[in-house]
């Protein structure tokens, strides 16, 4: 058996569950160590077929890269960031340890996250695949519901805990897709245009995909801030001061797919962006998690697995109807809300 398929199994079975305890998920690290070492090196032989393995294709789909040439030409510019090379020289060598070095203890301090959210009743086999320098710190695939990806490039200073808040997060978008219904499950890239909405209601689940995995990174602004921490941090505080605003936002974007709904799934990810991508704040995950942790203080954290089986629009509803209460809440308005509850 090779070395790397024996630190493979061992992760493992770091990472499986109890006898009570039926999520299951497997660490693979070798597309990280294997991209970090030919950028610190300036040697990409072994990085070479990555493009035709699984993780490669999902890099070059998630950056909408054209071809197998694009990815290694994007890898290979990195050595250009001395930053990146640094990076990358310090994966690589925690990489090329036994047990992966300082990931060893991930595996736990992930499943110790999750079981508060994840009922020990649930069942899959989860993958979450390492990678290094793509354009994003994680991501999952609405129509892929078993793998995950997590870059280390932006968790390079990321503590164990700090980490295992990033991979939770990710995992959970994927015990996400087994729970919710499927039919508001967002369409997959290409799908032909909808009606408005359909594109609402496409929008609600993104919000409740989101907010509720930001319940995993969210607690970084509880901390005093890191060198991981820091762009985050400040994007939170910032969200909170206006989170008035962000709810005005969210409802505009709302009204903008019930009443002129997107093309296709490409205008749909135009409009999605403003208030979803790191460019303005992720305000729509602060927005979020805001609701879910309202939710939460009234009906534990039972309530978030078990929201995910009902339509989205409940996960609004269920907040506001909270929140009207509470003078230190924003509310949606009543026009928007009268368009969330005729949502089929």
């Amino acid at each position: 058996m090779k070395l790397s398929a024996v630190f493979a199994a061992l992760a493992l079975l770091c990472a499986a569950p109890s006898h009570a305890d039926q999520l299951r998920f497997e660490f693979d690290f070798e597309t990280a160590k294997t991209v970090s070492t030919a950028i610190s090196s300036g040697n990409f032989d072994q990085a070479a077929a990555l493009c035709e393995q699984s993780d490669g294709k999902a890099m070059i789909r998630k950056m909408q890269l054209k071809d197998c040439d694009g990815l290694t030409q994007w890898l290979k510019k990195l050595r250009n960031s001395q930053k990146v090379v640094r990076a990358a020289t310090t994966v690589a060598a925690e990489l090329s340890q036994p047990g992966y070095g300082r990931y060893a203890p991930l595996a736990a301090e992930v499943r110790r996250q999750i079981k508060e959210y994840v009922p020990t009743d649930f069942g899959a086999n989860i993958r979450v695949h390492f990678i290094f320098g793509s354009t994003s710190g994680g991501f999952a695939f609405d129509d892929v519901r078993d793998d995950v990806y997590v870059d280390l490039l932006y968790s390079e200073a990321a503590s164990t805990q700090e980490l295992a808040e990033m991979v939770a997060h990710e995992l959970f978008h994927a015990v996400q897709f087994h729970v919710m219904r499927a039919e508001n499950l967002p369409r997959q890239r290409g799908a032909a245009a909808s009606t408005g909405p359909v594109w609402l209601n496409h929008l609600l689940v993104h919000l409740e995909q989101e907010g509720t995995a930001e319940l995993f990174t969210h607690p970084l602004a509880e901390r005093p801030v890191t060198p991981y921490s820091n762009r985050r941090y400040l994007g939170i505080a910032r969200n909170a001061n206006r989170i008035g605003d962000v709810v005005t936002m969210f409802e505009t974007l709302g009204w903008r797919m019930r009443l002129a709904p997107p093309d296709n799934e490409d205008a749909y990810d135009r409009i999605y962006g403003l208030m979803f991508t790191t460019d303005f704040d992720e305000t729509a995950y602060d927005l979020g998690w805001l609701m879910a942790t309202t939710i939460i203080k009234h009906d534990g954290k039972a309530a978030i697995f078990e929201m995910l089986k009902q339509p989205p629009k409940n996960f609004v509803l269920r907040y506001q109807a909270l929140a009207k209460n509470d003078d230190k809440l924003p509310v949606f308005s009543a026009d928007f809300l009268k368009e969330v509850e005729a949502l089929q």
